[in-house]
Formats: C-alpha cells, structure tokens, sequence
C-alpha cells in the first residue's frame, strides 16, 4: 500500500515511478536544452580546487543571508519559514521522500539555474551579462513567490549568491552545484 495523497488517490510504487521518469525526462531535455544553447560544457575534468572554494565560499556566504533573513521577519512579525517553503512542505508532505529528494535537489536547481543564470543573461541579455544576471535575480526571487520583505531577500540574496558563482567561474554547472548543495543541505534539515 502506498501512501495517500489529499486527493484520496493512492500514491503507489507505480505512481512514483511515473513520477521518477518525468522527473528525469524533464532534466534530461532541461541540460540537453543547456548543451545546445552553449550554456553548459558537461566539462567536469577541469573541475578544480578554485572550483571547489567557490562552491564552499557561496555556502559559507549564504549563512549571513539565513541571519539577515531571520532579522527582518522577526522585525516584521512574519513566520521564520517562507510561505513557498511551506507550500512546498505541505505539497510534499505525502510524496516519497525519494522524489522529493530529485525535485529539489536535481530538478530545481538545473531548471532554475539554466533559466535564470543561463538563458536570461546569456541569450537575453548577450551584450550586457552583469545586467542579465541582475534580472536573473529578481526574477528568481520573485518565482519563488515572497509574500514579504524577508522572503524576497532570502530568495533575491540567494539568487544572488549563484549569480555570482555562475559567474566567477564563467560555468553554469558550478551554480548548478552551488544550488544542489544547497539545496540538499536543506533537504537534511
């Protein structure tokens, strides 16, 4: 017996399955996608110890932004975890852990990440990277959907945090990483 969603139906090992296969469909056309437009290399030999840094630097930088986060909603009297991040708690609340898993921790951040610090400042805005990577930031900010000052800037200061990873290391795969980290770090908590 699988577990039940609110819709009453069964989430059974078939649906999670299904699931699971839609989830890679969609990743896998997500990174072919970034491969055709030139926003990914898939050149992992290269990764290095800067590479590395980077990754442990943007984590260590996203901690100030838990901080300040938690500053301004205790301030504003809001709740200290994000609307989103409670709808997306109380959307997977009865899904198996292992699609949960995928979903924020692989799908999330290459869907999120090709879109907004691969396809907006580089093909939208070609002339004008910095710029785009800017957009890229409110608009990750605002898909995450704040209802608040401290929701926009966790969401806005995390963008900004992989914007700046995307682009120190001029590799879309390195803020992939950065936002997988993350995101998994998370996940664990």
């Amino acid at each position: 017996m699988g577990k039940t969603i609110q819709s009453g139906k069964s989430f059974d090992l078939r649906s999670t399955i299904i699931c699971l296969l839609i989830y890679f469909l969609v990743i896998f056309y997500s990174l072919r996608i970034g491969k055709q437009e030139k926003l990914l290399s898939f050149n992992f030999h290269v990764f290095n110890w800067s590479d590395i840094s980077k990754l442990l630097l943007s984590f260590l930088i996203f901690i100030p932004i838990v901080f300040l986060t938690a500053i301004v909603a205790k301030i504003e009297g809001a709740p200290q975890i994000t609307s989103n991040q409670a709808a997306l708690n109380s959307l997977f609340s009865n899904v198996p852990k292992v699609l949960m898993l995928i979903d924020s921790v692989i799908k999330a951040p290459v869907l999120e990440e090709i879109t907004f610090r691969g396809l907006i400042p580089q093909k939208i805005f070609p002339h004008n990277q910095v710029k785009g990577l800017m957009v890229g930031v409110v608009l990750f900010g605002l898909f995450h959907f704040p209802t608040n000052i401290s929701s926009f800037i966790f969401y806005t200061g995390s963008g900004a945090i992989l914007a700046w990873v995307a682009y120190s290391s001029k590799r879309l795969e390195m803020s992939i990483l950065a936002h997988a980290l993350r995101n998994f770090i998370a996940f664990l908590l």
